[in-house]
Protein backbone atom coordinates (compact mmCIF):
# COMPACT_ATOMS: atom_id res chain seq x y z
CA UNK A 1 0.00 0.00 0.00
CA UNK A 2 2.79 2.81 1.08
CA UNK A 3 4.42 2.04 -2.83
CA UNK A 4 1.36 3.78 -4.15
CA UNK A 5 1.91 6.29 -1.80
CA UNK A 6 2.48 8.68 -4.66
CA UNK A 7 -0.70 7.85 -6.96
CA UNK A 8 -4.29 9.71 -6.84
CA UNK A 9 -6.26 6.90 -5.93
CA UNK A 10 -3.91 7.00 -2.39
CA UNK A 11 -4.05 10.73 -2.06
CA UNK A 12 -7.54 10.33 -2.46
CA UNK A 13 -7.95 7.76 0.12
CA UNK A 14 -5.91 9.79 2.27
CA UNK A 15 -7.88 12.86 2.32
CA UNK A 16 -11.19 10.80 2.60
CA UNK A 17 -10.10 9.22 5.84
CA UNK A 18 -8.79 12.42 6.85
CA UNK A 19 -12.80 13.75 6.75
CA UNK A 20 -13.88 10.22 8.24
CA UNK A 21 -11.62 10.53 11.33
CA UNK A 22 -12.63 14.56 12.02
CA UNK A 23 -16.07 13.64 11.49
CA UNK A 24 -16.19 10.94 13.90
CA UNK A 25 -14.00 11.65 16.39
CA UNK A 26 -15.99 13.68 18.69
CA UNK A 27 -18.70 10.94 18.26
CA UNK A 28 -16.26 8.54 19.35
CA UNK A 29 -14.99 10.67 22.66
CA UNK A 30 -18.64 10.90 23.61
CA UNK A 31 -19.48 7.11 23.04
CA UNK A 32 -16.08 6.17 25.19
CA UNK A 33 -16.95 9.16 28.00
CA UNK A 34 -20.07 7.82 28.38
CA UNK A 35 -18.57 4.11 29.42
CA UNK A 36 -17.77 5.60 32.57
CA UNK A 37 -18.86 3.69 35.56
CA UNK A 38 -20.47 6.89 36.74
CA UNK A 39 -22.29 8.16 33.55
CA UNK A 40 -25.64 8.83 33.84
CA UNK A 41 -28.79 9.85 31.85
CA UNK A 42 -27.61 13.61 32.03
CA UNK A 43 -24.29 12.87 30.58
CA UNK A 44 -25.85 10.80 27.29
CA UNK A 45 -27.37 14.39 27.02
CA UNK A 46 -24.51 16.52 27.67
CA UNK A 47 -22.31 14.36 25.51
CA UNK A 48 -24.52 14.81 23.02
CA UNK A 49 -24.64 18.21 22.79
CA UNK A 50 -20.81 18.16 23.13
CA UNK A 51 -20.23 16.14 20.33
CA UNK A 52 -22.94 18.71 17.95
CA UNK A 53 -20.84 21.03 19.33
CA UNK A 54 -17.13 20.00 18.07
CA UNK A 55 -19.29 19.02 14.79
CA UNK A 56 -20.58 22.87 14.52
CA UNK A 57 -17.11 24.07 15.09
CA UNK A 58 -15.60 21.95 12.44
CA UNK A 59 -18.20 22.67 9.88
CA UNK A 60 -18.14 26.16 10.68
CA UNK A 61 -14.40 26.46 9.26
CA UNK A 62 -13.62 27.27 5.85
CA UNK A 63 -13.36 24.50 3.58
CA UNK A 64 -9.92 25.14 2.43
CA UNK A 65 -8.96 24.77 5.97
CA UNK A 66 -10.67 21.45 6.75
CA UNK A 67 -10.67 19.89 3.32
CA UNK A 68 -14.57 19.56 3.96
CA UNK A 69 -16.88 19.84 1.18
CA UNK A 70 -19.85 21.81 2.04
CA UNK A 71 -22.18 19.30 1.10
CA UNK A 72 -20.72 16.22 3.31
CA UNK A 73 -20.61 18.36 6.10
CA UNK A 74 -24.62 19.18 5.37
CA UNK A 75 -24.88 15.38 5.36
CA UNK A 76 -23.51 14.25 8.00
CA UNK A 77 -25.50 17.48 10.07
CA UNK A 78 -28.54 15.76 8.74
CA UNK A 79 -28.01 12.58 9.79
CA UNK A 80 -26.82 14.39 13.83
CA UNK A 81 -30.46 15.99 13.18
CA UNK A 82 -32.34 13.35 11.91
CA UNK A 83 -30.27 11.15 15.35
CA UNK A 84 -31.30 13.38 17.55
CA UNK A 85 -34.72 13.29 17.11
CA UNK A 86 -35.01 9.43 17.23
CA UNK A 87 -33.22 9.29 20.27
CA UNK A 88 -34.51 11.90 22.20
CA UNK A 89 -38.23 11.86 21.72
CA UNK A 90 -37.94 10.50 25.01
CA UNK A 91 -37.75 13.51 27.65
CA UNK A 92 -36.01 11.25 30.19
CA UNK A 93 -32.51 12.41 29.31
CA UNK A 94 -33.44 16.38 29.02
CA UNK A 95 -34.87 16.09 32.40
CA UNK A 96 -32.34 14.74 33.78
CA UNK A 97 -30.10 16.85 32.44
CA UNK A 98 -32.35 19.76 34.52
CA UNK A 99 -31.94 17.69 37.19
CA UNK A 100 -28.42 17.22 37.82
CA UNK A 101 -27.21 18.14 41.01
CA UNK A 102 -23.93 19.03 39.76
CA UNK A 103 -25.35 21.52 37.29
CA UNK A 104 -27.65 22.88 39.95
CA UNK A 105 -24.84 23.59 41.93
CA UNK A 106 -22.77 25.21 39.22
CA UNK A 107 -25.99 27.21 38.65
CA UNK A 108 -26.66 28.61 42.60
CA UNK A 109 -22.82 29.25 42.17
CA UNK A 110 -22.89 31.55 39.05
CA UNK A 111 -26.19 33.12 40.35
CA UNK A 112 -24.51 34.24 43.51
CA UNK A 113 -21.38 35.49 41.59
CA UNK A 114 -24.06 37.94 39.71
CA UNK A 115 -26.24 39.00 42.43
Amino acid sequence: MLANRGSSKFRDFETHLLWYMNIVAPLIRSLWSLEAAHANASDVFVFWLAAGATLNDLFSKDTNETGIPLTLANQVTEIYNARYEEFFQNDLYFVAFLLDPRKLLFLSMSMLRYS
